[in-house]
């Protein structure tokens, strides 16, 4: 044999040596990865079909993975790991992925008690082992996930999301981390969900047509606030009186939005918030029985909110809102409107109360008030202070007396002639007592007093009433200091001052 033959022979001997050799280490090194990746899969308390590893490739792929933790289930179609750094692993435990792909997530939570077995049953020794190993996922990528929350133990779900996409970068997970509220730690890429539902209470359920977050940039439209039932099939649902609401959004925006835990609470802090094209609608009847409970101001229902929020600015612009009020069956509601409505909303928050330095939340309103009078409204309070003082107020152009009786003639039984030129108004006061002046001019006002149809006149009843009414002058201008109002704690914040210009009117009027 020529030597040229050996030594081609020897070549080949060895490259097939060398391949042997290769194939077994890499399946040993394949049995390793995958091995390890179902200890810690076991660990982590999931469950899986099948781990498969591919070396060379240096991916891995879960499929059918599912975890149970205290009332919370997790099922995923397929996680893929990219770029496993394979050295890091087997020198040091350390689990660094260069893209992490999650397709299909379901994640359930049940506020119930489950009587099947949880997967997390662990003895405590166990629980308390302490987590050496230090993981980071340079990239992860989620695709078309759902988020449940059932309630009651019914099929029916509190809160559902479909989530299109999730994107998160150095992603990182070790023994600190776990011992925080989250988990890990990550930079948020984006967010993009393209329907939220929420089911508030018996009455209301909320809901989001698009909903995305990209680097702190919040982006939710077709807010809806819907309720369930027609305005008559509502009264069914209440024994007390309660507002209905009805409430569509076209758009909101948040310029950069962050939130932590500071103390064990929650915490949201954002510096503008942009409301557009809101459309606010709200009823109530009269015929249940009044609801006794103590009704909050709002400096107090801020300080209790059960998280922490710091929102710098609140804009909202070209909004409306409208108020009906049924106080006969056998008539219409009575209706305040408020059209082209933009207000600016500043401080509003309940961090740091006890600072000496705690700001004042400020309301400023613009508004055409039933499609004719402008009105501007300021109004102040502040949230630390356990008294809630608080100061508001405003002044309202030319108001023709035909638009106040879509109010009035409803819910007062009178309708009014003639009209109201100007009104200035300034009160302040706590969650006792108000105080205040108001001016009020007006030209030509008379009213008349209806029969309990709503429609025809009482004559003598409403010439009693003229002759009451301050007319002589064809243009009267009136201005009282010493208004006031103690205020019915079972009533909102807005029936307290609508009690203080109505008994400014009365003194104007009478």
């Amino acid at each position: 044999m020529k030597k040229t033959t050996k030594i081609a022979i020897g070549v080949l001997i060895g490259i097939g040596v060398l391949a042997i050799a290769l194939i077994i280490v890499n399946n040993l090194l394949e049995k390793k990865l995958r091995t390890g990746i179902e200890d810690n899969l076991k660990k982590a308390h999931i469950t899986f079909d099948k781990v498969d590893v591919k070396l060379l490739d240096r991916t891995a792929e879960v499929i059918n993975p599912f975890a149970k933790i205290s009332g919370k289930t997790l099922r995923v179609d397929t996680i893929q790991l990219n770029d496993i750094q394979i050295w890091d692993y087997l020198l040091d435990k350390d689990i660094i992925v260069g893209e992490l792909e999650i397709s299909g997530p379901e994640v359930n939570f049940y506020n119930f008690k489950d009587k099947a077995k949880d997967t997390s049953s662990v003895d405590k020794k166990k629980k308390q082992a302490k987590f050496k190993n230090k993981v980071l996922v340079k990239k992860v990528n989620v695709h078309n996930g759902s988020f449940k929350i059932f309630e009651k133990d019914s099929s029916a779900h509190r809160l559902f999301a479909k989530v299109r996409a999730i994107k998160m970068e150095q992603v990182r997970i070790n023994e600190k981390t776990l011992k925080e509220t989250i988990p890990f730690n990550y930079e948020l890429i984006l967010l993009n969900a393209d329907s939220l539902f929420y089911n508030l209470n018996e009455q209301q359920e909320l809901s989001l047509g698009e909903f995305e977050i990209d680097n702190h940039k919040v982006t939710i439209s077709n807010f809806r606030i819907i309720p369930k039932y027609s305005k008559s099939e509502h009264q069914k649902t209440i024994s007390v009186e309660k507002d209905r609401y009805d409430l569509t959004i076209d758009s909101i925006f948040m310029q950069n939005l962050n939130w932590s835990v500071q103390e064990d609470s929650l915490k949201i802090e954002n510096p503008l918030t942009r409301i557009v094209n809101a459309d606010f609608r709200i009823y109530r009847d009269k015929y249940p029985p009044d609801d006794t409970s103590i009704k909050p101001m709002y400096s107090e229902m801020i300080r209790k909110i059960p998280f922490l929020i710091n929102f710098d600015s609140i804009s909202i612009s070209n909004s409306y809102l409208k108020y009906e009020e049924r106080v006969n069956v056998d008539r219409e509601p009575g209706v305040v409107e408020f059209s082209n409505l933009n207000m600016q909303i500043k401080d509003f928050t309940n961090v740091g109360l006890d600072r000496k330095d705690f700001p004042k939340t400020k309301v400023i309103s613009n508004s055409s008030f039933m499609n004719g009078a402008p009105l501007h409204v300021d109004w102040e309070f502040d949230v630390s202070d356990r008294a809630d003082q608080f100061q508001i107020s405003g002044d309202m152009g030319r108001l023709a007396a035909e638009q106040m009786n879509k109010f009035m003639k409803a819910g007062l039984n009178i309708e009014a002639s003639g009209e109201i030129l100007s009104m200035y108004f300034n009160f302040y006061g706590n969650k006792n007592k108000a105080q205040g002046e108001m001016r009020l001019e007006y030209k030509d006002f008379k009213v008349e007093v209806l029969r309990k149809d709503g429609n025809k006149k009482n004559k003598v009843i409403s010439a009693l009433a003229n002759l009451i009414v301050r007319n002589k002058a064809q243009n009267n201008k009136a201005h009282y200091k010493n208004i006031n109002f103690t205020r019915v704690k079972t009533k909102s914040f807005w029936n307290y001052v609508w009690n203080l210009l109505k008994n400014g009117a009365l003194k104007s009027f009478l």
